[in-house]
């Protein structure tokens, strides 16, 4: 599945700093990183969902973010996976995954409260708790994920696995504050 199938051309007019070739690394690096997982859960995909960039066949792929087209396919890598791109908010949608059995994919971290739901709260703390994987980038100078990501880094139920900083520098990012990112790996505790 190519990214053409289920994007209109226009997608990358609301972000236009992330539709450059050297964003693309972020999706690779979190692809890799889940790459064991069974069922793939990522809020956030946007404008480049990390489905196009998975290498290994899971059973399932839920995209969840209000401006990712809807899509649904019954294949991945032509094998069988249930793929869904749902374009909500990560709070109206229901979660049934068994603990451990899925990777948490969080590129691009900019969560906002959806009504009187705090991005921060049970939903999201559940989803990150119960997670085989959990993948976090995003661009320090991002008040919101600066002031958000901390708390989910510091959960007792996880441990680091890695982090490091990527520069990306391409003609689409090179003038935007986001060139600097921070990316998070983080595993199980226990």
């Amino acid at each position: 599945m190519s990214q053409a199938e289920y994007l209109p051309a226009n997608v990358f007019d609301s972000l236009p700093h992330l539709s450059g070739p050297a964003a693309e690394i972020r999706q690779v690096l979190a692809a890799h990183f889940v790459r064991d997982c069974e069922n793939i859960v990522e809020i956030g995909g946007h404008i480049r969902p990390i489905t196009s960039y998975l290498t290994h066949t899971p059973k399932s792929v839920l995209s969840v973010d209000p401006k990712t087209p809807d899509y649904e396919s019954s294949e991945l890598n032509g094998k069988p996976c249930h793929v869904r791109h749902l374009s909500r908010k990560f709070q109206e949608v229901e979660y049934d995954f068994s603990p451990f059995s899925y990777g948490l994919v969080l590129l691009g971290y900019s969560l906002k409260p959806f009504g009187k739901r705090e991005p921060l709260g049970q939903l999201l703390f559940s989803l990150i708790d119960n997670a085989k994987v959990v993948v976090i980038e995003y661009p320090p100078e991002l008040e919101r994920a600066t002031s958000q990501v901390p708390e989910i880094i510091a959960r007792p139920s996880l441990k680091m696995h890695c982090n490091f900083a990527l520069d990306l520098h391409d003609a689409a990012i090179e003038d935007s504050p986001y060139t600097r990112r921070l990316f998070y790996v983080l595993h199980p505790a226990g």
